[in-house]
């Protein structure tokens, strides 16, 4: 390595060069040969002092703030898809206050070695713990105990061969969620216990009296982890007004599809986060959908028509509600009625119900041609360091005007606290480079740093967010446009 400290060394350089040449016969070639080699090495090494060559890389860095680097993860074989995820939890700080805020809670609930009973709480909250260590020397460390634990949970998930990493934080969230699960003990059947693994689920008001209100706190504080959040899905019939149905559940990645061009093999340029979220949440025609109180409309207009006895079917269909048990279609005089499902304007929308401590975004770019052969969307999509969700916060859609005004009295301090927390900070982003199914995953990851800047006599310590770019146990700083530039594939959001 070459340390460059003044004129003095650059002089002590030119004088070794010249040395190197002889004088011969042929003197006034070599001496033009050295003569241009002496200004090629001076011209360079002005320009390292210039600065100019920052990124080449080729010297030890001498400055302060290039030193600290954090440690590197690994490779156990083909595992770069986990290591990338266990590099961007370390950077999620509500996930490391869960692990650490589980694991003090058991010991008053579980007796016997905390470690035997939580082998992957215990492993993956010392792994990140490790990873969160800022040095000034170069370390690897080894995710061999979070891969042995997370190993008994996902027997069906081979951690040695080339995988998604999407997939794999969903395995390990549920392989937490399972372990984690012998915390909660109510002491009595309930609703939130009866709905503990389900995917799917509907609102629910807890208990009534302290024991409903402690165990609906006790199912939010181990169940209910940093990146859970409750989706919900609305279908509407826009002809007769009716909310078909609406239902939620729970989610751990929100699977984004980008804008693609005509052809739909690459990403559209300019394509933004904030455009998938939009493309994602958006209302859609439902084409071919049987709306029953459509239908039921229809029926007693046709009746009406044809003169049919009101005492029994115009009667029935009035009294009916409309479901879709109902036997009114039976009728005599209703089988020759003309009807298409194209007569109702049936629309689905999603909606964000709950908005995650921890936002991840996944950014589907595996995608598959007419032959049904898959391959890659490739092309950037630009993604905000702070993202604004306030434009995507959830409304009362499906209610009447009612029910809506009674939701927003009876909601009203929840929602004006969720309004205020609607800004998430980025905190990693999982890059994949390859084809589909194969190829190799390295991460950029955010750490704040403590530094000390001197004021006059005063010193004062504050903290400096720093990016990393990890390739496995290889480590380097990177600025925040070497981050906004990269092209995606798993974006980390904590809320702010």
């Amino acid at each position: 390595m070459v340390s460059l400290r003044g004129s003095s060394d650059t002089r002590a350089i030119v004088c070794i060069l010249t040395d190197k040449f002889k004088v011969s016969n042929n003197w006034v070639s070599h001496l033009s040969l050295a003569t241009t080699t002496i200004l090629g090495v001076a011209g360079f090494i002005f320009a390292l002092k210039d600065g100019r060559f920052r990124n080449l890389k080729l010297f030890s860095a001498s400055e302060k703030d290039d030193a600290f680097l954090v440690p590197g993860l690994q490779n156990l074989g083909n595992n770069c898809f986990l290591n990338v995820i266990l590099q961007a939890l370390a950077s999620c700080k509500d996930f490391r206050s869960f692990l650490e805020w589980v694991i003090e809670d058991a010991r008053d609930t579980v007796t016997g070695e905390m470690d035997q009973h939580f082998p992957l709480t215990f492993a993956l909250s010392a792994l990140l713990q490790e990873l969160c260590t800022v040095g000034r020397r170069r370390s690897v460390s080894n995710p061999r105990e979070v891969m042995l634990a997370l190993t008994d949970y996902a027997r069906n998930f081979n951690l040695t061969s080339q995988q998604d990493a999407a997939e794999a934080l969903l395995h390990l969230i549920s392989s937490l969620q399972q372990e984690i699960v012998f915390c909660y003990r109510p002491l009595q059947s309930s609703n939130l216990s009866d709905i503990l693994f389900s995917r799917n689920l509907r609102m629910l008001a807890p208990s009534e009296g302290l024991h409903g209100l402690m165990e609906l706190k006790r199912w939010h504080k181990h169940l209910r982890g940093p990146f859970d959040g409750i989706l919900g899905s609305t279908l509407m019939c826009r002809t007769c007004s009716s909310q078909i149905s609406l239902e939620f559940q729970f989610f751990h990645t929100l699977p984004l599809s980008p804008l693609l061009h005509s052809g739909g093999s690459n990403i559209m340029f300019g394509c933004t986060l904030e455009n998938c979220l939009k493309k994602f949440l958006d209302t859609e025609k439902v084409e071919n959908f049987f709306c029953h109180r459509c239908w039921h409309g229809a029926a007693l207009k046709y009746l009406s028509v044809i003169g049919a006895p009101e005492v029994t079917d115009i009667e029935k269909l009035r009294n009916c509600g409309g479901d879709d048990q109902c036997d009114c279609k039976t009728s005599h005089f209703l089988e020759r009625m003309p009807w298409s499902n194209s007569y109702s304007h049936i629309l689905k929308q999603l909606i964000i119900s709950r908005f995650p401590k921890l936002l991840c975004i996944q950014v589907q770019r595996a995608s598959f041609n007419m032959y049904g052969e898959s391959y890659k969307l490739t092309g950037h999509i630009a993604f905000p360091l702070v993202l604004d969700l306030s434009l995507f916060a959830p409304s009362p859609i499906g209610l009447n005007k009612v029910e809506g005004i009674q939701m927003s009295s009876k909601y009203q301090k929840a929602e004006a606290s969720r309004n205020s927390d609607n800004l998430y900070r980025l905190v990693t982003v999982v890059e994949h480079f390859g084809i589909t199914g194969s190829g190799h995953y390295t991460v950029y990851r955010s750490v704040r740093v403590a530094s000390q800047e001197e004021e006059e006599e005063e010193e004062e310590e504050c903290e400096e967010l720093r990016w990393f770019s990890i390739s496995d146990s290889e480590v380097s700083r990177v600025s925040e446009s070497d981050v906004l530039g990269a092209e995606a594939s798993l974006l980390f959001y904590e809320r702010v």
